[in-house]
């Protein structure tokens, strides 16, 4: 197992995407595993009750990462159960306001800033200073296929302001023992149900009959970043493409 008995918050897990998948991943790989959820406690309280089910560690944490307070609830929560954190996932971000930069609207856009900057400033300095003391640290972001030409510039933009916070802090990071890296996919399409997610994840038949980048296509790429085999990988921003 690469991730074995390594500790890891995983935020945003509860839903169809990838943090689910993640999850599950780094579950199957020995960590154990935060599922962290905003509001769906029972999707939450299902996924964990799978790992436990299969002989894994983990336990669902409310907390809403845009939030300072929800964050630090999360990490001590975490430290309470399993002593520490290893691993952060930095999922959720911004929303989608589509509209040009000719009839941007600014609350908007600044909405898509704060979400995807706040789960970062919130969380690294809860995280890194127990990372850097065991010289030891996973950290990896969720973001956008570079550079960043969605349809939506409030939300590109926000992506690349994510991207570049995480990329400016690997020196420091790295100095420490602690990697920090980004996964950026294209459009991602959800995995309808658990069973499929699961199934995925387990490399059963959904996983080779896929049209197209899934969940689980990320959720293998940040396994290995978390894993020893990427310990030796900072700094890099990983695109997925899709058809």
């Amino acid at each position: 197992m690469k991730c074995k008995d390594r500790v890891a918050i995983v935020t945003g897990a509860s839903g169809r995407g990838m943090g689910r998948s993640i999850a599950l991943t780094l579950a199957r790989e020995g960590a154990k595993v935060v599922v962290n959820y905003r509001s769906s406690k029972p999707a939450a309280e299902q996924l964990v009750n799978h790992i436990e089910g299969r002989g894994g560690h983990a336990i669902a944490i409310e907390a809403d990462v845009f939030q300072a307070r929800d964050c630090k609830h999360l990490v001590n929560e975490t430290n309470e159960r399993f002593g520490r954190v290893d691993i952060c996932i930095i999922n959720p971000g911004a929303g989608w306001h589509p509209a040009p930069l000719s009839k941007l609207d600014a609350s908007g856009a600044f909405d898509d800033m704060h979400q995807e900057l706040a789960p970062i400033y919130n969380l690294m300095p809860l995280v890194l200073p127990q990372m850097y003391e065991r010289k030891w640290g996973r950290v990896v972001t969720l973001g956008l296929t570079p550079p960043y030409g969605c349809p939506s510039y409030a939300y590109s933009v926000g992506k690349a302001a994510r991207a570049h916070a995480i990329l400016l802090a690997k020196n420091e990071a790295w100095a420490n023992g602690v990697t920090l890296n980004l996964m950026s996919p294209g459009p991602v399409s959800g995995i309808a149900s658990l069973e499929e997610a699961i199934e995925q994840c387990d490399h059963g038949a959904a996983w080779p009959s896929r049209k197209n980048i899934s969940p689980q296509d990320i959720a293998e790429g940040v396994a290995f970043l978390c894993s020893e085999s990427g310990r030796f990988v900072s700094g890099c921003e990983l695109p997925f493409l899709f058809h």
